[in-house]
């Protein structure tokens, strides 16, 4: 099936993108609003790549929804790129936006197109069961996320939730002070912070620096990891770029003594094989079961089940 652009400019592609802001449309392809339309409340615990974002109009629609995307495809577009396919032979995902930080200077052209597109309505944060359930842990006064966005504390802040945000050392000593008048939910952006360009961990070579668990925001975490017990919601081995924090908790936590509650981490896996439950387990990792069809349902469930 061939869906048509709404404003077509003649002479193919890269001029007619040139020619036009919106050469596909502003409006979110048909079958992208049918999914969305049937399963919209899932978005948030989804973890999208739009391999053909173009302008971003689907991809727009879907992050809108709560689900967090990935569209490289932008950056191959920005670099002048018709086919982004021909920088993908070339290079991984981070590598071809290493490139695009290496030919602009840097990122935020690309960080502002994300700007324009990831702000969902109020209403949408408020209705998320994901995020709902998250803002009924009372108990829970600590969050991590690797995602860039403000969804989370958005939510949070939605549902009358005192929240700080850290994403480098120069927020730590706010949240002290945060907390001396009323304990509030830190939510640590591990990743980086759209809203603090320099912190956001995008490239290779960023994330290999970070293999290196040397930056503020590892020591953070080992130290937030004593006396606690994790649980990983929205993550898979699928995802690289999160497999070494799965490593570090393994590490950190095989130096320390056992838990007298027994296993320290756990992970919501959609309908877990052998494979995953083996794999986390050999990084003491225990493997909570949800249904992969309502994965959002499933999460929300189970976060209401820790404030029982």
């Amino acid at each position: 099936m061939t869906i048509e652009p709404e404003h077509k400019e003649p002479g193919g592609y890269d001029p007619g993108y040139r020619a036009c802001g919106c050469f596909w449309g502003k409006e979110a392809g048909r079958l992208v609003r049918e999914w969305v339309s049937q399963h919209g409340r899932d978005l948030p615990s989804l973890r999208v790549l739009d391999a053909g974002a173009g302008e971003g109009k689907n991809a727009a629609l879907l992050a809108a929804g709560g689900a967090a995307v990935t569209a490289v495809d932008e950056a191959a577009r920005q670099l002048d790129f018709e086919d982004p396919g021909l920088l993908r032979v070339r290079g991984t995902d981070l590598q071809i936006l290493e490139y695009f930080g290496l030919v602009k200077g840097g990122m935020d052209p690309l960080v502002n197109r994300i700007l324009e597109q990831l702000r969902p309505p109020d209403d949408a944060l408020r209705s998320s069961p994901v995020h709902s359930a998250l803002a009924g842990l009372d108990k829970c006064h600590l969050v991590y996320t690797t995602n860039y966005e403000d969804f989370i504390e958005r939510a949070l802040e939605l549902h009358g939730k005192h929240v700080v945000v850290l994403s480098r050392e120069h927020d730590f000593p706010e949240a002290i002070k945060a907390g001396l008048h009323t304990r509030p939910i830190e939510v640590v952006k591990f990743h980086g912070d759209l809203n603090e360009r320099g912190t956001m961990v995008l490239t290779e070579s960023h994330y290999q620096e970070r293999l290196e668990l040397r930056h503020e925001m590892d020591f953070r975490l080992r130290s937030d990891l004593l006396g606690r017990a994790v649980l990983f919601v929205g993550y898979s081995f699928r995802d690289p770029n999160v497999s070494y924090i799965f490593n570090f908790v393994n590490r950190v936590f095989n130096t320390l003594p056992d838990s007298q509650y027994g296993r320290r981490a756990f992970i919501a896996s959609p309908d877990p094989s052998s494979f995953e439950r083996r794999l986390f387990r050999s990084r003491n990792i225990d493997v909570i079961p949800i249904r992969a069809e309502a994965e959002s349902e499933d999460t929300a469930a189970l976060l209401h089940r820790l404030t029982l």
